[in-house]
């Protein structure tokens, strides 16, 4: 069933899995947060059984490794581990059951309207928090351009090509738009945001729409809690116009993109038009120099009546592609 990375040598390992998943409550867990992330009491609610029993299953499936979780201030969120063997173990398991089973079935329903009032709560929490203006710009310029989703989709796959998203970290990420957008294409995604209402909201509209393999973190776009050389991909949406310093913030996301990624970035002409002393296309490569990038593309674009700017960049000393030589036959 299973070979080369994904065996273990260590039966023990292999012992404790599969004990930590024999048993009903806790292959419930594994199926509902296989699909999104939750809190002990929104499982609570789902499985209508007590925190303390929740919280002690969830406890054995994360010391299994099935599980990762993740703090956010007040809230501990769980989901299922995103790569490595214990997810293709994870996957093997999840496979023996039939997901239409009445219970599953009952659970995925009840799970529907606990995200329901998560999502409306967090809602109500935008609209009535004061939030830094940073903070704010992320909030709402992705619900403000739900309604162009399906423009912006085809703009911003356009931009990318054919070129594999791969692991993708969204800053800024809002209501999760970007990742609605490019998630599909991605190997794995992150939704990162100071926020913890907009991640809230992000959560219920990116797993409602099916993409289990997209996360989220909340987190400083000044300093990301990733390593250097992290993602394939790094997209920033209508948050630099309004930051401090824009092109730190630039930089740091160039810390975590590889030496042969790409940054894409969406932003307001008229808002860096309103703070920079030249053209907001000049304004926006002197971020890019000034953190160690090169502008690939700089495409103004106008939507819902709004001016915009889409920037794809790179690393100035980005490595020369590998070139196919079975390609240069017959050009000699």
């Amino acid at each position: 069933m299973f070979k080369g990375s994904m065996a273990s040598e260590d039966v023990a390992e292999v012992v404790q899995a599969l004990k930590s998943a024999a048993e009903p409550t806790r292959l419930r867990l594994l199926f509902l947060l296989s699909q999104a992330e939750y809190t002990v009491g929104e499982l609570a609610a789902v499985l209508n059984q007590s925190q303390p029993r929740i919280s002690r299953h969830l406890r054995l499936l994360t010391e299994a490794g099935f599980l990762n979780r993740l703090r956010e201030q007040q809230c501990v969120y769980y989901r299922a581990s995103s790569n490595g063997r214990y997810l293709a173990w994870l996957r093997q398991l999840l496979a023996m059951a039939d997901p239409d089973a009445p219970m599953l079935r009952r659970d995925r329903e009840r799970a529907v309207k606990v995200v329901g009032d998560r999502a409306r709560v967090a809602a109500q929490l935008l609209g009535s928090a004061e939030t830094p203006a940073s903070e704010a710009t992320a909030a709402s310029a992705g619900l403000a351009a739900a309604a162009d989703a399906p423009e912006w989709s085809r703009l911003l796959l356009e931009e990318l090509g054919a070129a594999p998203v791969g692991e993708l970290l969204d800053i800024g990420t809002g209501s999760g738009l970007m990742l609605q957008i490019l998630g599909p294409r991605a190997r794995r995604a992150v939704g990162l945001d100071i926020s913890a209402p907009a991640l809230r909201l992000a959560r219920t509209r990116v797993h409602g729409a099916g993409l289990a393999h997209c996360e989220f973190r909340r987190g400083d776009m000044y300093s990301l809690p990733y390593d250097d050389a992290s993602f394939d991909t790094v997209s920033i949406d209508r948050v630099l116009a309004a930051a401090e310093q824009p092109a730190s913030a630039i930089a740091e996301a160039a810390r975590t993109l590889k030496a042969d990624g790409r940054l894409i970035i969406v932003e307001d002409f008229d808002q860096i038009d309103a703070r920079a002393a030249d053209n907001p296309l000049s304004e926006l490569r002197r971020w890019f120099a000034a953190a160690g990038m090169s502008a690939e593309r700089l495409r103004p674009c106008d939507l819902g009546g709004r001016h915009f700017i889409v920037a794809l960049a790179h690393h100035r000393h980005r490595p020369p592609q590998l070139i196919d030589t079975s390609q240069l036959a017959g050009l000699a």
